[in-house]
């Protein structure tokens, strides 16, 4: 007979303060955080998983990998973008340059979809306005295929973003910072009670400043939030959110003048930049409103909804460089041909999840079942122009210099080819976590999909797609949990190529096996081995810079290690090693059967630090560091290989009472290397440079 349970909450373990076996998942729901009532106690944040999921489960219990970058850490690295969010992750790799188009961030050899609130923020492949990081309480990733619970999710996992919402006690930050590119940035965070049931928050960011080639990089963030506590058992948060971006677009090198080049006479200036400054831009208004509701029917059925829709446009402008055979307009190769894109989007997304779990026990085997709906609607219309292939009615901008450039030269432009897409997927998944002896956890779930797109009026494609989930972890020595898992990823991908053809889903499948190890109090290590292979998938044209080609299967191969030391109020360690053997299994237009994929560094390593000293009763001084290492990449030609770098980051600050005085820097040591150069054709090529030093000074109060 089933039974519905009032089951008590097992006894939490206690965890220094984020600890990686707590904080590895804390996920789209609140993070769960006591305080201890002695102070000789620490403080459980984070103790059980959402994430992997949806349900409040003991990390334990959960058998995939996954890791939790919290509020401090973005503060202590320098994070400027989400993408650098993750530098010090087991498993991903972040650009090395900076891209206003999007953070394009890879986990375990493929794209990694972007999640905020458990919600997709966007689809992939289109321009859009990047997430301010100020505006997160914590950043995931939940690694691997994870359709079953997501839908819309890569095979490389998923990273979310967790809103910063209202609290009912008062409190909040204002800061100012200065820094490299010109930069000033102002900041606030306030939040606090307007009655005994409603609690608010303001979070608001304004930025002035450059990127490294000279052009606009400022913002404008307006997020406010208000939380309803209906009744005991019910909950309601409403965040709004406004941002304006006004932005640069990246800087192309040439390849035999700069990574290539025969000798220091021949290359151009390492932050050269081929564009128009008052013309290159990548400006987006960007607004939303997400609704988040729970409530407890009892202590064995709960109920969650989510839902967001949002509103973006895009004014993406672009002079870069010429990629074909004859890339120099004279014969002592200074004059460089350039092209123009143009790109102006609109596009709107609405997105709603909807779940009810019910815990209930068969005889000795406790049950937690889930069964939810999920939605996505995507519509967008774009106009688009360019001149390559010297295409009707806009001719070449004209050739620059690139030991002296002159900006400015006018030139005709306009878009001529319109395009309007739209899509939906509907999903139904159903999952089931059965626990034994608290000891033996298996999580088995399943998904069906129902995928359609439109261009230009007319219906291209109707996916239905079955989609599954299996694994096992059990505590087989006192913490010490072995875990197993199979996973699949069914993700649509919206619009279409440069030339209007449009993209199919991509299909995925995972095999993983690891072992999580808590050694004492505060302490994670987790050892992982994974098995990924994917079909349609997308890579860069390599005839053209501004196209995605679809088609051929990949795979990826390796094992991660990382673990996490942390100690509150005194000092914390974070250590990872990656290796990644991602490479084509299946040929395409754009790719060749045993070909590594362009841009997958095979090693990544990483190790960060913190240390905090109690001077007297008021001072508090914090110093860390970190090393970063990123093995040798390849490019879509396979015959360029960009060598492995290794980078310092380091950051100091001081508080007395409520004020902090802090400096934080990545790439300290300001080392300059090209993220990724790319070969077109014998004599021609380009090249990205990585972001050179940052360095940000701030003051803050708390309160």
């Amino acid at each position: 007979m089933l039974k519905l349970i009032d089951r008590p909450k097992a006894a939490r373990r206690l965890c220094v303060a984020l600890m990686s076996s707590c904080a590895l998942a804390a996920p789209m729901a609140a993070l769960a955080q006591t305080e201890a009532s002695n102070v000789d106690e620490v403080v459980v944040v984070g103790a059980r998983a959402v994430a992997a999921t949806k349900t409040d489960t003991e990390l334990t219990e959960v058998p995939q990998g996954i890791s939790v970058i919290t509020a401090q850490e973005i503060e202590d690295r320098t994070v400027v973008d989400l993408q650098d969010v993750f530098r010090y992750t087991a498993g991903v790799a972040s650009p090395g340059s900076i891209d206003s188009r999007g953070d394009f961030v890879v986990s375990r050899g493929f794209d990694a979809a972007q999640y905020l609130d458990g919600l997709k923020r966007m689809p992939d492949f289109i321009y859009g306005a990047r997430l301010e990081t100020f505006t997160l309480e914590r950043a995931e990733v939940l690694r691997g295929p994870s359709s079953v619970l997501y839908g819309a999710g890569g095979p490389g996992g998923v990273l979310n973003g967790v809103s910063k919402t209202p609290r009912f006690e008062f409190g909040g930050e204002v800061g100012a910072f200065v820094g490299t590119d010109d930069r000033v940035q102002g900041q606030i965070d306030l939040t606090g009670p307007l009655s005994d049931k409603v609690a608010a928050r303001f979070v608001g960011v304004w930025r002035d400043g450059e990127t490294q080639w000279g052009t606009a990089d400022d913002r404008l963030v307006i997020n406010p939030s208000l939380r309803f506590e209906l009744t005991p058992d019910t909950s309601v948060n409403l965040i709004a959110l406004y941002q304006k971006d006004m932005q640069g677009s990246l800087g192309y090198a040439p390849l035999f003048k700069s990574f290539l080049a025969d000798n220091d006479a021949e290359k151009v200036a390492f932050n050269f930049f081929q564009g128009e400054p008052d013309f290159n831009k990548m400006d987006t208004e960007f607004t939303s409103l997400a609704m988040v509701i729970d409530h407890r029917l009892s202590d064995a059925i709960s109920f969650r909804s989510a839902s967001r829709f949002s509103d973006m446009d895009t004014d993406y402008q672009e002079v870069y460089t010429n990629y074909t055979d004859s890339q120099w307009a004279d014969p002592a190769e200074t004059m460089l041909k350039r092209e123009f894109y143009v790109n102006y989007e609109k596009s709107k997304v609405f997105n709603t999840d909807n779940h009810v779990s019910v815990k209930f026990d068969t005889g000795a085997i406790s049950h937690n079942v889930l069964v939810g709906v999920d939605y996505i609607w995507f519509d967008q219309t774009k106009d688009e122009g360019f001149s390559y292939l010297n295409f009707y009615p806009y001719p070449s901008p004209p050739p620059i210099n690139v030991y002296d450039p002159q900006y400015g030269v006018a030139f005709p432009y306009g878009a001529f080819n319109s395009l309007d897409y739209r899509s939906t997927q509907f999903g139904v998944y159903v999952q089931n976590q059965l626990s034994y002896a608290e000891r033996v956890h298996l999580v088995v779930g399943m998904r069906r999909d129902t995928a359609t797109s439109r261009r230009n009026g007319v219906d291209e494609a109707d996916q239905t797609k079955w989609s599954f989930r299996g694994g096992l972890i059990a505590e087989v020595f006192e913490g010490v949990s072995p875990y197993f898992n199979y996973a699949e990823s069914f993700l649509p991908v919206p619009g279409g190529d440069f030339y209007g053809n449009p993209y199919e889903p991509r299909l995925a499948r995972q095999y993983e096996g690891g072992v999580k190890w808590e050694p004492m109090r505060g302490a994670l290590v987790t050892l992982a081995y994974f098995d990924i292979e994917e079909t349609n998938y997308l890579s860069q044209d390599p005839a053209n810079i501004q196209n995605f080609i679809q088609g051929g299967a990949v795979g990826s191969k390796g094992f991660e290690a990382e673990a996490v030391y942390r100690v509150p109020e005194n000092f914390d360690v974070t250590a990872s090693y990656s290796y990644i053997d991602a490479e084509v299994i299946t040929s395409s237009q754009a790719l060749t059967a045993g070909d590594r994929i362009a841009g997958q560094p095979r090693r990544l390593a990483s190790l960060w630090g913190t240390k905090t000293f109690f001077i007297g009763d008021d001072w508090k001084l914090r110093i860390g560091g970190g090393v970063r290492h990123v093995g040798d990449r390849i490019d879509a030609s396979q015959t360029l290989v960009m060598p492995s770098v290794t980078l310092v980051d380091a950051m100091i600050s001081a508080a007395y009472g409520d004020w902090e005085v802090s400096v934080n820097s990545s790439n300290l040591l300001n080392k300059e290397y090209y993220d990724l150069c790319s070969i077109y054709a014998p004599n021609s090529g380009t090249c990205t440079a990585a972001k050179d030093r940052t360095v940000l000074a701030s003051v803050k109060r708390r309160f």
